[in-house]
């Protein structure tokens, strides 16, 4: 099964045993399924560039390599063209990786080569990461706090949800389903082209031809809503949750359901598709190529980012000293454009700015201190108040000398004889606590 077939007759392998491979250097964490490995050798006869291979946890179901056998063939068998088209798009796999006589894995192209972004890290170092959709989930400013010289305004989600769209009703054209569309399963890349480019992987998941090689698993907050009970293994169920893909883009949100707490910063030729997309009844969800029409018709409006700038940047208010003893903690303000949305809180404590200010309205803490300050003043002039009427009310009572020397008023002891004297108030006096 393992044999070495002629490449130049148009053949790849579609069999490889683990061995050939040398040592697997891990390069993902374990997943659901397995983990991705970077082989030390490459076998002759699998196809050019560079591959990885994925190693499933548990041997997969019965029926399992059957149907991996069928994905692999396909993929050998298309056209130059249509072969190019797949691997933009999807990580398809390229053979199976065989233990004995078990299907233990499969071996795919490597795509870290067009997806992987040099990251600025909260350190300070540089790390190339894996950019998935769940970096573009958020603040429009957080691929630039990460080094990258993208923003993430409305524009740039638009191109990407288009190009995601576009992947999609690829794959629903040839019959396969994507069926755990989630963030960590679609890469995105930047590169020097006029458009984003995007990945599905986690392909030997798929639906393919209505069979599934490996069971079905829905990435938790983008799994359809059980009271829909629904299959996660249908074109329909895609359909909801590219919807979800693209209501939480331009919403800036991992987690959104609903598009109603996020029309503002929906641009209005997508809340009709949205309200069908994400509703229960399946058979009206709009498919991938009818939202692909309406994102181009957005991409040609010029004024798309005046329309729909985003949620406005937050403001922060940051501590000119830190109280003794206590960690110097700097929250940051970043810089951006007017009704740009601010970094998310994870982003802003991981980049230090030595002052923050604000414009507009000054933020609660600032109210709240405000009238720290002034209660304070109130009760400090309250006891001063009462200090004095104490002083003045004493001085109305005479002290009596006790000779009775000045012939007033009874004696009221024995001793030396003194003049009256009356208790008075200084014309200053310092208060503990209080500064004028």
């Amino acid at each position: 099964m393992s044999a070495v077939v002629e490449v130049a007759a148009g053949l790849e392998r579609r069999m490889v045993a683990v061995e050939e491979f040398g040592e697997l250097v891990a390069i993902s964490r374990f997943g659901g399924q397995g983990r991705v490995y970077r082989p030390a050798v490459v076998p002759a006869g699998v196809g050019g560039g560079p591959v990885v291979v994925k190693l499933y946890r548990h041997a997969p179901p019965a029926g399992a390599e059957r149907v991996l056998t069928e994905m692999v063939a396909w993929g050998h068998l298309l056209d130059a063209d249509l072969r190019g088209a797949v691997e933009r798009v999807a990580a398809w796999p390229r053979a199976i990786v065989r233990s004995g006589s078990v299907a233990a894995g499969i071996l795919m192209r490597d795509v870290s080569g067009r997806f992987s972004a040099p990251f600025v890290m909260p350190s300070g170092r540089r790390e190339p990461v894996l950019l998935t959709l769940e970096h573009l989930l958020g603040a429009d400013s957080f691929l630039q706090t990460r080094g990258l010289g993208v923003r993430l305004d409305t524009f740039t989600r638009a191109e990407v949800a288009e190009r995601i769209c576009d992947a999609l009703a690829f794959l629903h054209r040839h019959a396969i389903v994507a069926s755990d569309i989630a963030p960590n399963n679609l890469l995105i890349a930047f590169g020097a082209g006029d458009e984003p480019e995007v990945c599905f992987i986690d392909c030997d998941s798929m639906v393919f031809h209505g069979r599934q090689a490996l069971l079905s698993v829905e990435t938790g907050d983008w799994q359809i809503p059980s009271a829909f009970g629904e299959s996660p293994s249908t074109r329909a169920a895609d359909a909801y949750k590219l919807g979800l893909v693209i209501l939480r883009l331009f919403a800036r949100s991992h987690d959104a359901r609903a598009a109603g707490p996020h029309l503002r910063h929906l641009p209005a030729e997508l809340h009709g598709l949205l309200a069908r997309a994400l509703a229960a009844d399946a058979v009206n969800r709009p498919p991938a190529g009818e939202w692909q029409r309406a994102l181009r018709g957005l991409l040609a409006d010029g004024r798309l980012n005046d329309r729909y700038p985003g949620p406005a940047p937050a403001r922060v208010l940051v501590r000119a000293t830190p109280p003794a003893g206590a960690a110097l903690r700097r929250s940051a303000v970043h810089a951006v454009a007017p009704g740009a949305q601010a970094a998310s809180p994870a982003v802003q404590a991981a980049s230090s700015a030595p002052r923050a200010s604000w414009s507009g309205s000054p933020p609660a803490a600032a109210v709240w201190l405000r009238r720290a300050v002034v209660v304070a003043w109130v009760v400090a002039g309250s006891l001063v108040l009462l200090l004095v009427l104490s002083r003045l009310f004493a001085a109305a009572v005479p002290t009596v000398p006790s000779d009775g020397g000045a012939g007033v008023g009874p004696q009221l002891g024995s001793g030396a004889p003194s003049p009256y004297t009356y208790q008075y108030y200084p014309r200053s006096r310092a208060v503990p606590g209080v500064v004028p």
